[in-house]
């Protein structure tokens, strides 16, 4: 039986359904595939590349984006990154970068067709959308732009139907084709690049490397001290507890019980990150610790955490963007890691100084749609199973450094 709100529900989904249908409809006949530049002849004049994702997504794509940059030098090169990710790719030195409002895009036709429009004026020669587990807005984006050149590659269908994924694909002037099943990002961004601009990149060229300015550096030594941290004489241990998404997160009390006994055995002086919806999750875990903390959630911006970062012997947290700033800066990192996409994001780089503690499962690789009411490939990860593997961190990586720097092999250290 129908309850009074249940019919007005159905009708709400049907008309937004099919308002959805027309928007498509009016979008590809006002806009996909129209062009608003002439062929370039001498060469590519302007270029768009899109990515518009998450935060750790853009800072794997860094490497890509130097080669792209170098492969269409001469040309104006435009960013359109999400509004999370602005500040860094303002960092990187290309001509123009756009942030996309991801939310707002989704919600409001009027933005949706002023980004469009805004996007069109520019006359681009060739867009670029690089984005493995493409999404229908960046999609739409791309095969409005204008662009006389429109590129994307075959990519998965995890974030996209594949009957949008085969309508959008039609508006493409040229798909890279790249390998299908559980690769590290790192090589697939190597990979599409490669295909894209013909040139082969080593494999220290196809990982993201981020160095902090002396300015951003500095910044971050003024907070440090204000917050009463002693530079000089104390290592910093980074916990960065939160998540964009709250199913990877690992419980409070654990980061707090570990961090006690990394501060007790190594006499360290732990910072929790975060941003600033992340106060909530900051305070349950501080509130837990009997060591000394300081806390910095929503005290910086993205550039002065990597700074932060730097100035660490050690970066722990979740499976999240700041992971892969620590990485980038060349500190070493403990990731408490879930199945959801297990292999493809961490670890990559000097598996020696970039590790992880994970409880398998026979569901991994869910997209992060668990099958249960919790994350038992998060809550199952135990105190003592990070502990070992913090332990050896310091052991084999953090206090030989002040020595000596010899290789050692990698490991990936599971929960028992």
């Amino acid at each position: 039986m129908l309850t009074r709100n249940e019919p007005r529900d159905l009708l709400t989904a049907l008309a937004s359904r099919e308002l959805k249908a027309t928007y498509r409809l009016l979008l590809a006949a006002g806009y996909a595939g129209r062009l608003t530049a002439n062929p370039p002849g001498g060469g590519a004049r302007s270029v768009l590349i899109i990515r518009a994702d998450a935060i750790g997504d853009f800072v794997l794509f860094l490497p890509a984006l130097k080669e792209s940059c170098r492969a269409y030098a001469g040309a104006k090169i435009t960013l359109l990154v999400s509004q999370e990710s602005e500040d860094l790719a303002k960092s990187t030195g290309v001509d123009e970068v756009i942030s996309l409002d991801r939310r707002r895009y989704r919600r409001s036709l009027l933005y949706r067709l002023w980004l469009i429009r805004q996007l069109r004026k520019r006359q681009f020669s060739v867009a670029i959308n690089p984005i493995y587990s493409r999404e229908p807005s960046t999609d739409e984006l791309l095969y409005c732009c204008g662009a006389q050149e429109r590129i994307a590659c075959t990519g998965d269908v995890n974030n996209i139907p594949s009957d949008v994924k085969h309508r959008d694909n039609a508006y493409s002037t040229r798909i890279i084709p790249l390998r299908s099943g559980i690769i590290t990002e790192v090589e697939r961004n190597r990979e599409f690049v490669e295909r894209l601009t013909g040139r082969k990149l080593s494999d220290e060229e196809s990982l993201p490397r981020i160095t902090p300015s002396d300015t951003q550096m500095n910044e971050a030594r003024q907070l440090l001290l204000s917050e009463g941290v002693d530079l000089e004489g104390e290592r910093l241990v980074v916990i960065f507890p939160g998540a964009s998404n709250a199913i990877r997160m690992w419980p409070a009390e654990r980061f707090a019980a570990l961090t006690n006994r990394i501060a007790e055995t190594y006499r360290t002086h732990i910072l929790i990150c975060g941003a600033p919806s992340d106060h909530e999750i900051q305070e349950a875990v501080s509130s837990k610790m009997s060591a000394p903390v300081v806390r910095l959630a929503g005290k910086t911006d993205l550039l002065q955490l990597a700074a932060i970062f730097k100035h660490s012997v050690l970066y722990i947290g979740s499976e999240t963007g700041p992971l892969h700033l620590a990485v980038a800066v060349g500190t070493p990192t403990v990731c408490i890691l879930g199945g959801g996409h297990f292999g493809r994001f961490y670890p990559y780089g000097d598996l020696r100084k970039h590790r992880a503690v994970f409880q398998k499962m026979d569901c991994y690789h869910c997209n992060w749609e668990c099958i249960y009411e919790v994350p038992h490939c998060i809550r199952d990860i135990t105190v003592e199973a990070a502990w070992e593997t913090v332990q050896r961190m310091f052991e084999e990586v953090i206090l030989p450094a002040r020595v000596t720097d010899k290789p050692r092999d990698a490991v990936l250290e599971r929960s028992p």
